[in-house]
């Protein structure tokens, strides 16, 4: 979203590892979900009761209930990172839209490329990096100072974490030399913790060659998570809450879980 190149940008390498990224993720994705139908069971009731799906999704998917009943730390931890992924997912898509099927030109595409809705995107994408950032580093916490006994911490969630954190780190980290290399405006200042980086940055021999630098390693490790998302723990972020919904109606009997004691009340009437 860009008007001008401050940098060299290897365009070619960014499609073909996006492509690759793009395309492991979906032949993973595609594996797990025929693996769950594969598994599927014959529903309890004829027909689902979407009241309590909703229940759940407000209590379970939005607000975590359960998790932050059992510990506040464990929560905070978790909504973070949920609610900074899925905003950054929801900037990335709208990228995508404005360059694909938003037509140029039109007044939604001047508005988000050239207008105020650029500078708000901007900030937006700082706010949810934070969020990640922020839950990660609590997370490192737990796992790797506190010890966290309630938690059982292997390679593979090592990986996850640290692949997470130096992609949001050098996202920053971009967005700080691109402020650095651009010419001081107001707007600028939108991209709140990125302007704060940049004084970090301006001025530094060779600052395009790290911009191109960083922004080869972003993009490589952006295509990674997308390849190994499927086969991670990470994927709780996206089964998690279709599993809560969807089994929320199959356990509508039990009044501990996701709904209240109507459903007992309900039952025994």
């Amino acid at each position: 979203m860009e008007m001008n190149e401050l940098y060299y940008k290897p365009w070619i390498y960014f499609w073909i590892v996006q492509s690759l990224g793009l395309l492991l993720f979906a032949s993973g994705m595609a594996y797990k979900i025929s693996f769950y139908f594969k598994a599927q069971r014959k529903s309890l009731y004829k027909k689902p009761d979407y009241l309590i799906m909703l229940r759940a999704f407000l209590r379970e998917v939005l607000f975590q209930k359960q998790l932050a009943e059992k510990s506040f730390i464990r929560w905070f931890a978790h909504m973070a990172i949920f609610y900074g992924f899925m905003g950054l997912l929801l900037l990335s898509a709208i990228a995508v839209a404005l360059e694909t099927v938003i037509p140029r030109g039109s007044g939604l595409s001047l508005y988000m490329l050239y207008g105020q809705g650029h500078n708000y995107y901007k900030a937006a994408g700082d706010l949810f990096g934070l969020f990640i950032l922020t839950g990660l580093v609590v997370a490192f916490i737990r796992r790797y100072i506190l010890r966290d006994s309630q938690l059982d911490t292997d390679f593979y969630d090592s990986v996850t974490l640290v692949i997470l954190f130096v992609l949001v780190l050098t996202g920053f980290l971009l967005e700080a030399a691109r402020i650095a290399l651009a010419e001081p405006t107001p707007a600028l200042q939108y991209s709140f913790f990125g302007y704060q980086l940049a004084g970090l940055l301006r001025g530094m021999p060779g600052i395009k060659a790290v911009a191109t630098g960083l922004w080869v390693c972003h993009s490589t490790l952006n295509a990674l998570l997308f390849a190994y998302l499927p086969h991670s723990k990470l994927l709780h972020i996206i089964s998690s809450p279709l599993e809560i919904v969807l089994n929320a109606s199959e356990e509508r009997m039990r009044s501990d879980l996701y709904y209240g004691d109507s459903a007992n009340t309900k039952a025994a009437s």
